[in-house]
């Protein structure tokens, strides 16, 4: 893996977090399928391949109680992780260099929970049964694996692409040239292309993709020596010898099929007692390109059943919304509500309906269902056993639809500003890395642009009040001086406001 490590350490690959790949995550998808797993507050987490360790760090933070090691093959990625360690001053996590094919498992230890996200299909293929072997040896006999993928049919739309770029891009050395020119000519075949023909718009659509995605992404993953996707029932042989199973997609809404057409769901309710054939017929009717998928050791039963009592077992959260002035929630009356990314839903049962009001108001706090029923008894009165029943169960039905989320502890921050309030330290060095997307002590990525909100974030070290935020902010921001009058009479609402959404968004520390 000479040359691939080589090409990290000349072009590092961006620093992100992936919600997806969060302890919490991982173990609520456990618990919903029955299997006893580790508290995220108290666990051991291993990430193959951790890049900088921006991930581990975020979880690191968050969970001090926890253990995180990471190991990637990029020097440059670990010396950039160990000085980030520093600055943030977390002391649970131990990141060092090391190739996957000379990892001592043994020395390694036990996992309750290991990721290997972006990895699987971008490495030779004499590599990949180590990867598996780390999971084999070191994964708790109850723990929770994350292999993310590359998969078929999906991906040999983006291999056009790919070999497209490749054929320009191939000459060149410099990693910013090479993407430049591979795009370049994706847009000239485009271009050149039958007008409106499949092909064409084929082109069209994957070009839209990669403009918006980073040069480093680019080169890793579509000029990559190394990038192998598989047919989902082809990984699913893959981990079976080394002891391992499939449990489920690390994103509830990969496998549901409300939005598939008649037939589709007619195809797949045929096959729908085999999880294996299931989950790669969905693959093949939506051209999947991509997995997240988690494991499990293979002596472990899994409970696919899943009965709505076990909604009872988690810290429940939602972002979706309603305006109350102007609806009812306590009668039988639809009411919409709408997500976080343009998705709606509209609700009829009252006590469900109360149930996601409440949810509402303590977002971004994640609390068990028995107390966000209480607060929604407040609302519509005690409610028949029938009632809770049926609440449960659409309640678990919004959860498999992405409007809720499961979490099986409740992440700590302040939800009131006090008077010298402290921000994540983790988000404070995000950043002065310039990263846009700021992860939250909740575990959710927020992608901020706006510089005054970001400037007050850095500043929240619990050496400010909001007479000292104004001084530093007029002092650092250059105005006209008729703006800058404007500007200084405004700026303590603004900082209020900011300070509210900053809370509203779980980045204080509590």
């Amino acid at each position: 893996m000479l040359r691939e490590s080589f090409s990290y350490d000349l072009f590092p690959y961006p620093s992100y977090t992936f919600p997806q790949t969060h302890p919490d995550r991982l173990a609520s998808i456990g618990v919903l399928y029955g299997i006893p797993v580790k508290t995220p507050t108290d666990c051991r987490v291993l990430e193959i391949g951790c890049g900088d360790g921006t991930n581990l760090l975020s979880f690191a933070y968050a969970l001090p109680n926890s253990e995180f090691v990471g190991f990637d093959l990029s020097e440059n990625h670990i010396r950039h992780g160990i000085s980030a360690k520093a600055r943030i001053g977390v002391e649970n996590i131990d990141l060092f260099h090391k190739d996957a094919t000379q990892i001592d498992t043994q020395e390694l230890g036990e996992f309750d929970y290991i990721i290997a996200h972006g990895l699987l299909s971008w490495v030779p293929d004499t590599v990949r049964p180590h990867i598996l072997n780390i999971f084999a040896d070191c994964l708790a006999p109850h723990g929770i694996g994350y292999i993310s993928y590359n998969t078929y049919p999906g991906c040999r739309i983006r291999e056009i692409a790919a070999g497209i770029m490749r054929t320009q891009s191939d000459g060149f050395i410099d990693p910013n040239e090479k993407v430049e020119q591979g795009i370049a000519f994706l847009e000239a075949i485009a271009g050149a292309a039958e007008v409106d023909s499949l092909y064409q718009q084929v082109l069209k659509l994957e070009l839209e993709q990669i403009r918006e995605r980073s040069a480093q992404n680019v080169f890793h993953d579509d000029l990559s020596d190394f990038n192998t996707p598989f047919y989902f029932k082809d990984f699913v042989s893959m981990i079976g010898p080394h002891g391992l199973q499939f449990l489920s997609e690390a994103d509830p809404i990969a496998s549901n099929t409300l939005k598939l057409s008649v037939e589709a769901r007619g195809l797949l309710d045929s096959v729908r007692d085999d999880i294996i054939t299931f989950e790669q017929y969905i693959d093949l009717i939506t051209c999947r390109r991509f997995r997240s998928s988690l494991i499990c050791r293979s002596e472990n039963p899994i409970d696919r059943a899943v009965s709505d009592s076990k909604v009872d077992e988690f810290y429940i959260s939602s972002q979706v919304s309603t305006d109350l002035s102007s609806v009812n929630v306590t009668d039988a009356t639809p009411v919409r509500f709408d997500g976080s990314k343009g998705a709606s839903l509209t609700v009829n049962h009252p006590l469900t309906k109360a149930l996601l009001v409440s949810m509402k108001s303590q977002w971004p706090k994640a609390m068990p269902f028995v107390d966000l029923l209480a607060r929604a008894f407040e609302i519509v009165g005690i409610s028949s056993t029938e009632d809770v029943s049926k609440a449960r169960t659409y309640i678990l039905q919004l959860y498999l639809g992405g409007f809720v989320k499961f979490g099986c502890y409740s992440p700590t921050f302040a939800a009131v500003v006090g008077e010298t309030p402290v921000s994540s330290a983790f988000a404070r060095w995000q950043i002065s890395e310039d990263i846009e997307n700021l992860t939250t002590l909740a575990g959710k990525n927020l992608k901020t642009l706006d510089p005054i909100l970001r400037l007050i974030i850095s500043m929240l070290d619990g050496t400010r009040g909001r007479v000292e935020l104004a001084d530093e902010i007029l002092a650092a921001i250059e105005l006209p001086l008729e703006e800058r009058e404007r500007f200084t009479a405004a700026l303590p609402d603004i900082i209020e406001d900011q300070l509210t959404q900053i809370a509203s968004a779980g980045l204080l520390v509590g």
